[in-house]
Order: structure tokens, then sequence, then C-alpha cells
């Protein structure tokens, strides 16, 4: 189990982004280590874990899993905390690096428990664990 988020441009994925260039940009954040073909981990262990994962999304939602292909674009990044690691300090912990990401796309970050955008602005941002 994980808590989970969601960078992309918009609701129906409608954008694509260069899987090599933003391969570049992440890896050069400060705690990213390459995980599997598709992915990064921010791994500074026993403080904070989060996975990153490169994605392609169908408009309706659904992943695109063929065997085998890599994808040189992508339109979604979904960012997984296992909850052990997640704490109480989501913002200053996991935050800073997903907004990174999502800003040097000009992208939205999305919180899937509260199924909204997570807003830059610390005093109007909910805290996450009001939603349990």
């Amino acid at each position: 189990m994980s808590y989970d988020l969601t960078i992309k441009a918009d609701e129906t994925y409608s954008r694509m982004t260069s899987k090599s260039g933003l391969c570049t940009f992440i890896a050069q954040l400060p705690g990213i280590k390459p995980n599997g073909g598709s992915g990064f981990v921010l791994d500074e262990r026993p403080k904070r874990w989060m996975e990153i994962d490169l994605e392609v999304i169908e408009e309706d939602g659904y992943k695109l899993q063929e065997a085998g292909r890599d994808y040189d674009a992508i339109n979604c990044i979904s960012l997984h905390i296992p909850y052990p690691f997640l704490g109480d300090a989501i913002e200053r912990h996991y935050l800073p690096t997903a907004f990174a990401i999502a800003d040097h796309l000009d992208w939205q970050l999305y919180d899937e428990q509260i199924g909204e955008d997570i807003s830059r602005e610390p005093r109007t941002r909910k805290p996450w664990w009001r939603f349990w």
C-alpha cells in the first residue's frame, strides 16, 4: 500500500514529453537513483522512499503496457510513497521533488487520495491526513 501522487498535464493526459529529456532532468535531482528501465526512486532510507514511474496513459486513464516496448515520450509520472516511509512531513520530504518535476514540465501535481490537484501554496493546501 502506498500514498499515490500523479504528475500530468490535464485530466485527459493530452500532452507528451520526451522521456530522455525528462530522465536527464530527474536524474540530477537530490537523492534520485535509477529504478528499472522506466523509472527512478527517491532513496534516502530510512528517512524517505518514493518510486517515480514514467508512464504512457490513454485518455480514458488506462496505462499502456506492451511487452518489451519502450516509449520515447510519456504523458504521466506516477509517484508512490509506501506508507511506512510517509511519516508526517510529506511537504518537506516529498513535495519538493514532486513539484520540481511538475514545474519542469509545467504540469499539475494531483493527489490520488483526495482527488484534487495539490496547491503550491502551503497555507491553502489541505493536510493529507484529514482525508482518511
